[in-house]
């Protein structure tokens, strides 16, 4: 199961790349991405977050919430070490090096990615519902990050950067089975919190428009593909039984 989720965090991340370069100045498909795919990790999210509170216990919660800000915490690091590097640098050298960084930056969130899809592969039916949610959002990152450098830096230079994207979730799954199998591997659950936990971060550029790629803070369009995309989400899940609704059936 890992192998595959692996295989299709790669395979998103190309249909991201594909999605920027068809519709390159076409805003509103867009929005329509990042906004649903934002509001559908949320509604896994937050199913998944009362299930944890159900049947492990509010210690869950601290924990997903460490896990956002592990994320968080590295967005601000990126940001500063942009900024530094801007300011010191001049030119297309200061541009070069200021993509370099956020590549590095979306390359350790996408380990973390990697050690999500390897907890998310130990807990089967549940987990199944957390790697959607893994990977729905790699998809409008990768058609931002495409849609920024292509403008910028060319198709084959665009490619080459979304490389590390690609192959850092192997790296996380290989450390991810290596903490599952080892001294965490009575702390699964916790495990699975954090993992949660990272996935807000997610939400909350969607919710600000973070990665939209426009002066607009939040479109209509994104509202509502966020809202739909919550709802469907929170209807599918409904239906799953280790979530402790069999009367459902």
């Amino acid at each position: 199961m890992l192998f595959i989720f692996l295989v299709i965090a790669t395979v998103t991340v190309v249909f991201g790349a594909t999605i920027a370069i068809l519709y390159r100045d076409r805003q509103t498909e867009f929005r329509i991405i990042f906004g649903f795919t934002a509001g559908a990790v949320l509604g896994f999210v937050l199913m998944l977050m009362v299930h944890l509170f159900t049947e492990v216990g509010y210690l869950t919660i601290i924990v997903m919430w460490g896990g956002f800000l592990f994320i968080w915490l590295l967005e601000q690091f990126t940001h500063q070490l942009r900024a530094r590097f801007r300011n010191n640098a001049g030119g297309k050298k200061s541009s070069i090096w200021g993509v370099n960084i956020s590549i590095i930056g979306l390359s350790i969130h996408s380990v973390m990615d990697g050690v999500n899809l390897s907890i998310a592969a130990e807990k089967q039916t549940v987990g199944i519902a957390l790697a959607v949610g893994v990977l729905l959002h790699r998809l409008p990152v990768a058609t931002v990050i495409t849609t920024a450098l292509r403008r910028g830096y060319g198709l084959t230079k665009t490619m080459l950067w979304l490389t590390p994207l690609i192959i850092t979730p192997f790296v996380g799954a290989f450390i991810g089975e290596r903490l599952i199998h080892s001294v965490f591997k009575d702390l699964s659950d916790f495990l699975f919190a954090f993992a949660l936990g990272t996935l807000l971060h997610v939400v909350m550029d969607g919710l600000k428009g973070g990665c939209v790629p426009s002066e607009e803070k939040m479109s209509n369009t994104t509202k509502i593909a966020f809202v739909v995309g919550v709802m469907l989400t929170l209807c599918v899940m409904y239906f799953i039984p280790e979530l402790g609704h069999e009367h459902a059936h």
